[in-house]
């Protein structure tokens, strides 16, 4: 008579791509529908695995939505870095111009579209959107500026952006999806001048 190896407790794990499956799938869904909208059991069926698998990898819906969609390619420092290289009477259109190029990365629009999306529908959702974006951004380039309400001014900049990507990549305002982004960043780049750079 053969002895069976016990079997180990706990749940089993998944294949060794399960986990990005699962983030791929959440980014999608994320970005198509928005947040409310999207179940765990929904992104399990995109993602083709087992529900309780999501458990495993994530605590909750929200920590799946900040690891899946917040995780964006964007270095925060040098888009500074970029937008305060050079004449201070073009900090507004590089301003523009960097957001609009790191929006154009692969991988960076969907990102950004899943949490405006969630921004507009979980107020729980508006604070690593926009708390990051102003502060670690457009803050930093008012106060490097010696604005003492540099904290206003990139919140009014960011409304200008926020703005720009609902109306572009939400409502899809035919005009501005057409619109390539040199003229987007003269007829933006004025206003961002007004609020980071103008006394």
């Amino acid at each position: 008579m053969t002895t069976q190896a016990p079997r180990p407790r706990g749940r089993r794990p998944g294949r060794t791509d399960t986990r990005a499956a699962i983030q791929a799938a959440a980014l999608t869904l994320f970005s198509e529908m928005g947040y409310e909208k999207v179940s765990l059991r929904a992104i399990a069926r995109a993602a083709d695995v087992d529900p309780a698998l999501i458990h495993h990898y994530f605590e909750n819906k929200a920590d799946l939505f900040s690891r899946s969609v917040l995780d964006q390619p964007m270095d925060a420092d040098e888009v500074v870095r970029r937008i305060l290289d050079g004449p201070a009477e073009g900090i507004g259109e590089r301003t523009i111009a960097a957001f609009l190029d790191t929006w154009d990365r692969p991988g960076a629009s969907e990102r950004f579209t899943a949490m405006l999306r969630a921004a507009v529908t979980d107020p729980n959702a508006r604070r690593p959107l926009s708390e990051f974006l102003v502060r670690e951004v457009l803050a930093k380039v008012a106060e490097h500026l010696g604005h003492p309400d540099a904290r206003l001014r990139a919140q009014i900049g960011m409304s200008q952006i926020l703005g720009l990507a609902l109306a572009r990549n939400i409502l899809e305002l035919p005009a501005l999806v057409k619109a390539r982004n040199p003229v987007l960043v003269t007829s933006l780049g004025r206003a961002m001048q007004a609020c980071l750079v103008d006394a």
